[in-house]
């Protein structure tokens, strides 16, 4: 009995830590690439594709702030939040992801 209990549990915990690996790669996925959208279009209007790149991902954006060639977001998936920013020095450059 008792070791079918410890079974039970290192397997419940073992999808719950699968579970949240899994929001955390997709939350932050869905993050770097509306950073990157975003600095892309050099503009913070980009809240429908932003918010369609997140639904993708079965994510919420928290927070999008845009300024001057950089770009910060805080993305959720279920109970995991990431954040991404990316940044451009000129309009000409590739954005960049800072961690």
């Amino acid at each position: 009995m008792l070791v079918a209990t410890v079974m039970t549990a290192s397997l419940v915990s073992i999808a719950h830590t699968t579970s949240r690996i899994i929001d955390a790669q997709r939350a932050q996925f869905a993050a770097d690439a509306v950073a990157i959208d975003c600095v892309l279009t050099n503009s913070i209007s980009v809240q429908q594709p932003a918010q369609q790149i997140a639904t993708q991902n079965h994510a919420e954006i928290l927070e999008l702030d845009s300024v001057r060639g950089r770009c910060a977001v805080v993305v959720k998936s279920h109970s995991v939040a990431r954040r991404a920013v990316a940044v451009s020095s000129s309009g000409f450059d590739l954005p960049t992801l800072q961690r």
